[in-house]
């Protein structure tokens, strides 16, 4: 394949999305999108891989369903991210379990050779049923913590150290820390870290997770993308505060969680996502987690 052909394979719309794009320690949006047309022709080549389907994206990848030696795969190339560096790691880890099976990987360029699936997510199913499903694949993803892969609670730490911090109600923050320290030497498995509706999809008979975040940390952290994704269907108020704990006691008779521990966490994870908001200015985003927090600690 010629590069001009490969260019021709990047969505002008994704193009755009990752050209805004930064990331610690990788390269700048508008670098690595220049050069996916000559990577895709590089791992094509060195892979005998053929395209054979229309590109799909993600928030951060592009994929691309291709056939090779061994048939149908799907080769993610992924923009270089701190969050995705251990994906490979934790996909060789499950080793198809509850999780889409990884073919090869090259790290380095942040390219992965998949097991080809379906289309088919959760966001069309009944919301309880899609939690269930997802909470049904905790067992397997839950596995040992992996030593090349960041623990969650330092991290956490540091986000709760941030100034932007400083501007959410002192009551939040403080109840935030105090869930953070008694999660301290609790146990640590290896998590998905962003396992939500649109990141299980169908294999054409089971339910498998793709594109995780993986972190090491407590396994009710796990919980809480099920209360922010789709929150349209929540409603707001009393419907709110029903459909959170209804999902959440969803979540915990799957999995076999306590739910007196996943309210707090969840709260703590939606601090976290309302302290990158407001570095952001994404007052829409910051004014959901406070909703759900308050939900949560009804």
């Amino acid at each position: 394949m010629r590069v001009k052909d490969a260019a021709a394979l990047v969505p002008v719309a994704f193009a755009e999305r990752i050209a805004d794009l930064e990331a610690e320690g990788g390269p700048p949006g508008t670098d690595w999108v220049a050069a996916l047309p000559h990577l895709i022709v590089d791992v094509l080549h060195e892979w005998s891989l053929e395209v054979d389907g229309p590109a799909m994206t993600g928030r951060c990848a592009l994929v691309l369903p291709v056939r090779g030696p061994d048939g149908r795969a799907a080769l993610k190339l992924g923009w270089p991210h701190a969050e995705a560096e251990g994906e490979h790691l934790a996909l060789r880890a499950w080793d198809g379990h509850s999780a889409v099976r990884l073919l090869a990987a090259d790290p380095r360029r942040s390219v992965l050779l998949l097991e080809r699936l379906t289309s088919e997510d959760l966001t069309d199913l009944w919301d309880e049923e899609a939690v269930a499903v997802i909470a049904g694949l905790y067992p397997d993803l839950h596995t040992d913590p992996l030593p090349q892969v960041r623990t969650l609670l330092p991290w956490v730490r540091q986000v709760l150290s941030r100034p932007a911090a400083r501007r959410l109600p002192r009551q939040v923050l403080e109840q935030a820390r105090s869930t953070l320290r008694s999660l301290e030497g609790e146990q640590v498995r290896l998590l998905h870290g962003d396992l939500h509706y649109a990141n299980v999809l169908s294999d054409g008979t089971d339910w498998v997770a793709i594109d995780p975040k993986p972190v090491n940390g407590h396994p009710t952290w796990e919980v809480a993308p099920l209360l922010w994704n789709r929150s349209q269907e929540m409603g707001t108020g009393a419907s709110l505060r029903w459909s959170v704990r209804r999902r959440i006691e969803v979540a915990c008779a799957v999995a076999g969680l306590e739910e007196e521990v996943v309210r707090p966490v969840g709260a703590l994870r939606e601090v976290v996502n309302a302290i990158r908001a407001l570095e952001e200015d994404d007052q829409d985003r910051v004014s959901l987690a406070i909703s759900i927090i308050k939900a949560l600690g009804d």
